[in-house]
């Protein structure tokens, strides 16, 4: 069985990894990242996302339910 990102996600993710995850494009999450959505971390010329991040703003995303 081979281990995918949604298994096993990195704690340093690409854009393109944290895209994935967020089932958007990869310029949607730049677009994110620079109103100040997503917290992010520069690592020399790259830019990475903290897995913790992405949970964060996927829990603060959702809605629940009213009655």
């Amino acid at each position: 069985m081979t281990t995918t990102i949604f298994q096993n996600p990195p704690l340093l993710l690409t854009e393109d990894e944290a895209a994935h995850l967020l089932n958007c494009s990869a310029r949607t999450v730049s677009r994110m990242r620079q109103k100040g959505l997503l917290k992010f971390m520069n690592l020399g010329n790259t830019i990475r996302y903290p897995r913790a991040a992405i949970d964060k703003f996927i829990d603060e995303q959702a809605k629940t339910a009213t009655a």
